[in-house]
């Protein structure tokens, strides 16, 4: 639908971890299984990088260009309960990307290479929503006063 133009799909997720078994692995295993490098935040090169790895699953390409979505992660924590986690927020034009981000992550790419963060980290909520926009809020508005 043409009014629905402009408007974007976003997904938010809160994912809690096990640190514990996250800080029993070495810093190259933890940088194989995200895909970059721990201290730099450096892509590791495809030659080193397994594709089961975070960053593997969830870059899409289409007719060789990249697909972008707009991402972002806060981490939060509760000493006391011995909870830490991570907000996840992901805005597209489409929920194509979104869903097959997710589905190469638990299901994997192919089926069975899934996300190896996921040995480490369990996703408890997630929802993914449509928002309007600006000039559909502004027309409906002016409909209903």
């Amino acid at each position: 639908d043409s009014s629905f133009a402009g408007g974007s799909y976003v997904i938010v997720q809160k994912y809690l971890h096990d640190m514990t078994g996250w800080n029993e692995l070495s810093v190259e295993a933890q940088e194989r299984i995200i895909g970059r490098t721990k201290l730099s935040d450096i892509e590791l090169d495809e030659s080193v990088k397994p594709t089961c790895s975070h960053s593997s699953l969830t870059t899409l390409e289409e007719d060789g260009k990249e697909v972008k979505i707009l991402r972002d992660n806060m981490p939060f924590g509760s000493p006391g309960k011995g909870e830490f986690g991570t907000y996840f927020i992901g805005y597209a034009r489409s929920p194509a990307p979104i869903e097959q981000m997710l589905e190469n992550m638990f299901v994997g790419r192919p089926p069975g290479n899934y996300d190896r963060l996921l040995d480490y980290s369990k996703a408890v909520t997630g929802s993914l929503f449509f928002v309007p926009s600006q000039a559909l809020l502004e027309a409906l508005a002016e409909r209903n006063p």
